[in-house]
C-alpha cells in the first residue's frame, strides 16, 4: 500500500523538523512528539531535527535556523520537506506577509513547507498557487486596519469621557503628563536664582532636575527680553 507522501516503488519521503520555544519554561519534547507522529501519518521519514534552545541568559538562539537555511540551499541536504510546529515558531517576523516570504524562500530551494498547526499555508503538492495563503494575504491587512481604527476610536471616546468627568483613569489621576513646574515652584526657582544660587542647589531645594530649573530660568529671561 502506498502511503500519503510516498511514491509507488520508492521509499518514504524525507522530512526535516524545526522546533523552537519562546520561553525557558516551554519544552521542545512535546513539539517533537507531535511532529514525528504527524510525519509518520504522512509516511514521511524524519531524518533531521533542528531545535532552538533557550540560553542560560534567557535568549532564544537562532543558530539552528541559520543552519537550516544553509542546508536548504544544498541540493544534497537529504530531505525535501520541512515540518514546523507553527508559522510563529518558524519565523519571528511580526507581519504575516514577511513570515510567508521566509517560507517562499525555502520553497524556492525545492523544499516543501508544512505547518502542523496551520495546514492551510502548506506548500502545494503540484506546484499550483496556494489559495489559502493568497486569501490570508488579502484579508489580514484589512483586519489589521479595522482593528487599528477601532482601537483609535475607543481611545478617543475614553479620553472625551475622562475630560468630561464621566470616566476615571486607571490610576485615578488626571490624564496626561503631570505638571512638575507649578507656579509656586517657578517663583521659587527664579527667587533662588536671583540670589545667585547654582542650578544644582536650586534643584535640590525645589525637588526638580537641574535642567528643568535652568529651562524655567531661560524661559523667564526670554519673556523679559521679549
Amino acid at each position: 500500500m502506498t502511503l500519503p507522501g510516498q511514491t509507488l516503488g520508492e521509499g518514504p519521503e524525507r522530512v526535516a523538523l524545526y522546533l523552537r520555544v519562546s520561553s525557558e519554561e516551554q519544552d521542545l519534547d512535546g513539539q517533537k512528539r507531535d511532529l514525528r507522529t504527524y510525519a509518520q501519518s504522512k509516511g514521511w521519514e524524519v531524518v533531521k531535527a533542528y531545535a532552538e534552545k533557550v540560553s542560560a541568559r534567557g535568549l532564544v538562539l537562532r543558530d539552528q535556523y541559520e543552519q537550516l537555511l544553509k542546508d536548504a540551499r544544498n541540493p544534497d541536504r537529504g530531505w525535501g520537506r520541512l515540518l514546523v510546529w507553527s508559522l510563529d515558531r518558524w519565523s519571528r517576523e511580526i507581519r504575516f506577509t514577511r513570515a510567508i516570504a521566509t517560507v517562499e524562500d525555502i520553497e524556492a530551494q525545492g523544499v516543501k513547507f508544512h505547518s502542523f498547526k496551520e495546514p492551510m499555508i502548506d506548500s502545494s503538492e503540484d506546484g499550483s498557487p496556494n489559495m489559502g495563503r493568497d486569501l490570508l494575504r488579502a484579508i489580514l491587512p484589512i483586519i489589521a486596519t479595522f482593528e487599528s481604527r477601532r482601537k483609535a476610536e475607543r481611545v478617543r471616546v475614553a479620553m472625551r469621557e475622562i475630560k468630561e468627568g464621566r470616566r476615571r483613569t486607571r490610576s485615578g489621576k488626571p490624564p496626561g503628563r503631570p505638571v512638575r513646574v507649578t507656579p509656586e515652584k517657578a517663583r521659587a526657582i527664579l527667587a533662588f536664582r536671583a540670589q545667585g544660587l547654582p542650578w544644582k542647589v536650586i534643584a535640590g531645594r525645589v525637588g526638580l532636575p537641574a535642567g528643568t530649573c535652568s529651562a524655567v530660568g531661560s524661559k523667564a529671561k526670554r519673556v523679559l527680553q521679549g
